[in-house]
């Protein structure tokens, strides 16, 4: 996490402080146990690329193709994978329900992305992704959870101090998620993950069937 920190700008650095801080070792750790340690994956909503840094050098034979609507995050990105020697890497601007996604992956991961799409385009932006997989590729979703009510309500005040107070959240009890994945023909597993915040973090790995 320090090699990725130091090469942000100071602004960036802070930011990316506050991400490794929600998203602890104890998290990526489980994510990075469940990607597979070579092949495509696609980073949906990759941001300044923190993520897909970290899983680049965790395990060097991953090739990581990162997208985000904002052209400077993806620049800072680019540039971070380039001075970490991470030569597969690519990022590239544009939205998630509207940008070829190229593929097929071996895996499509998302983290805390979800909820800040509107409710009705949840389940086609899902859709989306599946049509991006290899035969029995990987869909790994971090999000948050609706349970306790109390962990719910802290996220979302923070949330809605980073992104504003205008902006819709449409989270999910992990259950529903389930459903919906199953519903699409995905066989899915969940992990709840406990923190000494009180984020009801909830990890869901969706192996694609067909």
């Amino acid at each position: 996490m320090a090699n990725i920190t130091r090469l942000l700008p100071p602004v960036e650095r802070a930011y990316a402080a506050v991400r490794f801080t929600i998203m602890r070792p104890k998290i990526l750790s489980v994510l990075d146990l469940m990607l597979p340690d070579r092949g495509r994956i696609l980073d949906v909503g990759c941001g300044f690329g923190l993520f897909a840094a970290y899983f680049g050098q965790t395990h060097p034979r991953r090739a990581i193709t990162g997208i985000d609507p904002a052209a400077r995050r993806v620049a800072i990105a680019q540039r971070m994978a380039q001075r970490l020697g991470l030569a597969g890497h690519t990022f590239r601007e544009g939205k998630v329900e509207a940008t070829d996604l190229g593929g097929p992956y071996a895996a499509v991961y998302m983290l805390d992305v979800m909820h800040h799409l509107p409710s009705h385009e949840q389940s086609p932006v899902l859709e989306r992704l599946k049509t991006a997989l290899e035969p029995r590729g990987l869909l790994l979703i971090k999000e948050i959870t609706t349970e306790p009510r109390a962990g719910l309500r802290f996220t979302k005040l923070l949330d809605q101090l980073m992104v504003g107070w205008d902006e819709p959240l449409s989270y999910r009890h992990h259950d529903e998620w389930a459903g919906i994945l199953v519903g699409m023909g995905f066989e899915v597993r969940m992990v709840r993950i406990p923190d000494v915040l009180p984020y009801p973090h909830v990890v869901i790995a969706a192996r694609r069937l067909d």
